[in-house]
């Protein structure tokens, strides 16, 4: 088993992630995610949860952004800052909130409230410390993030 890396001798350290934006690879990424997040310190239970919240956000992304056409690229940017770990998405798909913010910039996860075929981001925002949603440019981005334990 490998040990677990000091959160503090990673502070700002960064890998880049670039897949296909089909849902056949958003597994490569789930797998790379779940041994990074298992190397942080995170339990077994919330290391899955983890790699549940990225491969849903990836997953919304195919479906949603580029709506599976071919040829197209989405990236995940892995960081660790101070005491958190930053999961920031960027594509140049169709432009589409699936956060559904509500006028006060706050994300609705109530189940109540999604449609059924939108539970992935209620996991999301559960799993999730901090979920933000922007567009600048032609670019969304979606940022996540987990605090350290």
């Amino acid at each position: 088993m490998m040990q677990s890396a000091d959160s503090s001798n990673l502070s700002d350290s960064t890998i880049v992630f670039r897949i296909p934006a089909r849902l056949a690879d958003v597994r490569l990424l789930g797998i790379s995610v779940h041994s990074l997040f298992s190397n942080l310190g995170f339990s077994d239970i919330e290391v899955y949860q983890l790699e549940l919240a990225i491969t849903e956000a990836a997953n919304n992304i195919v479906k949603h952004a580029y709506q599976y056409k071919d040829g197209m690229y989405l990236s995940m940017k892995f960081t660790i800052k101070e005491d958190k770990a930053y999961c920031i998405f960027v594509d140049k798909g169709d432009f589409e909130n699936f956060l559904k913010n509500n006028a006060h910039g706050e994300i609705a996860a109530d189940t109540q409230v999604l449609p059924p075929d939108s539970r992935g981001i209620a996991i999301i925002c559960e799993v999730m410390d901090e979920v933000i949603y922007r567009r600048s440019g032609n670019r969304n981005i979606l940022t996540l993030i987990k605090y350290l334990p």
